[in-house]
């Protein structure tokens, strides 16, 4: 019975339907119904108080039209020159020592070519003590022997001399030469006997100095020994590098060579230094392209003067490919990811912030450019500092909407 009531009502409804139905036939209708409870989009302007702005220190810069040349950007790594890096070996076994004359330099330290870096000396081991003691009886024989040939010596030369202008010039002058060689004589016996004495009592016979010396100006990178130090036959002393140039070392993929072959100039940038461009110039290039990597090696040169670059940075080299692109320049800072789009906020009013999309043409040391297609424009003022303080902001609200710019 109920059936026989609502049959019918439920027809008429399907009939009525119908029509709506064959009328969106074939429609997409996945979205239809989150429309309205969708996010605000992206570009909604934002709500940014005076006094956020002043604590937060958000700061702005007006963006420039600009025309830059096309660049190719590459990561590198630099690298100290071969032929400008030195390990300095000890030349013979013994204990490194230092003077009142020079020091061991130390880690970090400059020095000049042919400076005294360090000093050697060696030990000569004394024999037993029953040679010793016959060498210094010998030794003490001979010094009396000088000894009494000096003092024959002096006499004769002192009974010339009485006699000048008796005494021909030649008599005198070989009196005076034998004086000389007694003397010598008499002082090496006195220094080998001094010598004996010491060796009876320390056992070493004799010290040997070796003076070592810088083989090129640079900065001492690495230092293994210590005053004091028993040094082996060439054990490594010390590594000197002259890092007044440095090579940077970079990869090209194959599809880039020609940018490398038309190249005018290049710069390199570290992230010690930023917006900061060192002045590259490409000084050789592998002659075949790595099977695994498909790219070819290149390697710059980079001036540094200052010392201010080190062996083994990263950072990128951009090589001018002779063209050049036209845009919007913006700072660096002006450009964050927001879920996968770059974005940048423009001050469009005294509390309001509008994100705009942006399309990167270019990328320099210190900026970007942007395309110029109409989303951003020259003059528009965008956020350099505080980004991230604006991006978590809250959309304008309705009643700010006319807010317009100071």
């Amino acid at each position: 019975m109920m059936w026989n009531r609502i049959g019918p009502l439920i027809a008429a409804t399907l009939m009525a339907a119908a029509p709506f139905a064959q009328a969106h036939e074939g429609e997409d209708h996945s979205g239809a119904g989150l429309a309205a409870s969708a996010p605000a989009s992206t570009t909604e302007p934002l709500y940014v108080s005076i006094e956020t702005q002043l604590l937060a220190r958000i700061e702005t810069s007006p963006a420039r039209r600009e025309t830059v040349p096309r660049s190719l950007r590459v990561v590198g790594r630099t690298l100290v020159r071969s032929e400008r890096e030195a390990i300095v070996t000890a030349p013979q076994e013994g204990r490194l020592i230092a003077t009142k004359d020079y020091a061991i330099p130390a880690l970090g330290e400059r020095v000049k070519r042919d400076q005294i870096i360090a000093v050697v000396e060696e030990s000569i081991a004394a024999p037993d003590l029953v040679t010793i003691a016959t060498e210094r009886a010998r030794a003490a024989s001979d010094l009396r022997q000088a000894e009494a040939s000096l003092a024959l010596a002096q006499r004769e030369h002192d009974r010339l001399s009485k006699l000048a202008g008796i005494a021909t010039d030649k008599d005198i002058t070989a009196a005076r030469n034998a004086l000389e060689v007694a003397k010598a004589r008499r002082d090496g016996f006195v220094e080998q006997v001094a010598l004996l004495d010491s060796a009876s009592t320390t056992g070493i016979l004799a010290q040997k100095r070796r003076v070592i010396r810088a083989p090129l100006d640079g900065m001492i990178a690495r230092t293994h020994v210590t005053v004091g130090e028993n040094v082996g036959r060439d054990k490594p002393l010390f590594q000197i590098v002259d890092t007044a140039e440095l090579l940077v070392e970079a990869s090209v993929f194959e599809n880039d060579v020609a940018a490398i072959l038309a190249a005018r100039r290049a710069s390199f940038t570290v992230e010690a230094f930023p917006g900061e461009a060192f002045p590259a110039r490409i000084v050789s290039r592998g002659a075949t392209v790595d099977e695994r990597t498909r790219a070819l090696p290149v390697l710059f040169a980079v001036p540094n003067g200052q010392g201010r670059l080190f062996g083994g940075m990263f950072g990128r080299v951009y090589i001018e490919t002779g063209t050049e692109v036209s845009g919007i320049a913006v700072p660096k800072s002006a450009v964050i990811d927001v879920d996968g789009q770059p974005m940048v906020y423009v001050k469009t009013g005294g509390e309001r912030f509008t994100p705009r999309p942006a399309r990167i043409l270019e990328r320099l040391s210190d900026r970007l450019v942007l395309a110029d297609d109409g989303a951003l424009k020259a003059g528009d003022r965008v956020v350099v500092q505080g980004i991230y303080q604006v991006r978590m902001s809250k959309p304008l609200p309705a009643t700010a909407g006319g807010a317009s710019a100071p």
